[in-house]
C-alpha cells in the first residue's frame, strides 16, 4: 500500500436525533495519512445543532484506505468527495457496498433531514421556508463541491460523486451518475451512467445514455478521433 492511496480529511457530520449519520462534509482533502492531531479550528465554529431540522453537527477527522470496501457513512462521503474533487478518476476507489453506509435522507434546501423527521415537521419546517428538494440516497454535487472551470444547468441532474474535468458543460438535461463523468472538456446532454467515464472533446448529445450494469466492467467512451487501442475504449461516433 502507498501513502498516495490514502485519503484524510477534517469535515462536518450531520447526525439526525436517531444517531443515523445523514451526511458529512468535507471543505477540504489531504493525501496521505491524517496527523496525530490533526487542525480542526476552521471548523469547530460551525459545529452544533439546529433545532428546526432536529440534527447535530459534529466535527470528524476521516482517514480511508482507497483500496479497502467503505466501513461508515463518512467513509462513503469522504470517496464520494475524493471523486468531485478529481483526487481519483472513477473505477481508482473501492465503492463495495457503498448504498448500504448511504441512509435514505430528505434532502431540503436547509441541507439533509431524517425522513421520518420531516414527514412529522413538515408544517413546522415549511412555515420555517424549508422545502423537500428530494428522497434519495446520494445528494447533489454543487451542495457539496463547486468543481472548477465546470458549467451545470440543473444542479439537481448531477450527483455527489460525479468526476467532472474542467471544461465540462452539462446542460439541462444532461445526467452524471456518482462514480463517472468526464476526463477532459466535454459537452454533456446526455445521461452518463455509474461506472462510465467520457474522454476528452466528447460531445453527449441530447437522449444519448452511456451506461453499463453493476456486473459489467468499467467503460471509457472517446471521440473516435481521439480513441487509443484499448478493449474497455468504445469509439464515439462522430
Amino acid at each position: 500500500m502507498t501513502e498516495q492511496r490514502w485519503i484524510w480529511a477534517a469535515g462536518l457530520a450531520t447526525t439526525a436525533a436517531d444517531g443515523t449519520v445523514l451526511d458529512t462534509w468535507f471543505p477540504a482533502l489531504e493525501t496521505g495519512r491524517a496527523p496525530e492531531v490533526p487542525d480542526t479550528s476552521a471548523l469547530d465554529a460551525q459545529a452544533g445543532s439546529d433545532e428546526r431540522r432536529e440534527v447535530t453537527i459534529d466535527v470528524v477527522v476521516v482517514e480511508i484506505d482507497l483500496d479497502a470496501p467503505p466501513q461508515a457513512t463518512s467513509d462513503a462521503y469522504l470517496r464520494l468527495h475524493a471523486l468531485s474533487h478529481l483526487l481519483v478518476a472513477p473505477n481508482e476507489v473501492n465503492l463495495t457496498g457503498i448504498f448500504a453506509h448511504l441512509p435514505n435522507v430528505a434532502w431540503t434546501n436547509a441541507g439533509p433531514v431524517h425522513p421520518e423527521t420531516f414527514a412529522r415537521l413538515r408544517p413546522r419546517l415549511q412555515r420555517a421556508g424549508i422545502q423537500l428538494q428530494g428522497l434519495d440516497k446520494f445528494p447533489r454535487l454543487t451542495d457539496y463541491v463547486v468543481p472548477a472551470g465546470v458549467r451545470i444547468a440543473d444542479a439537481s441532474r448531477v450527483r455527489l460523486g460525479a468526476h467532472l474535468a474542467p471544461g465540462t458543460t452539462v446542460m439541462h438535461e444532461g445526467f452524471v451518475n456518482f462514480n463517472a463523468g468526464t476526463l477532459g472538456a466535454s459537452m454533456v446532454e446526455g445521461r452518463i451512467s455509474q461506472g462510465v467515464t467520457v474522454g476528452d472533446g466528447s460531445d453527449i448529445g441530447g437522449g444519448a445514455s452511456f451506461g453499463r450494469t453493476i456486473f459489467e466492467p468499467a467503460v471509457t467512451y472517446r471521440p473516435a478521433s481521439t480513441m487509443q487501442s484499448s478493449p474497455s475504449e468504445i469509439p464515439i461516433p462522430a
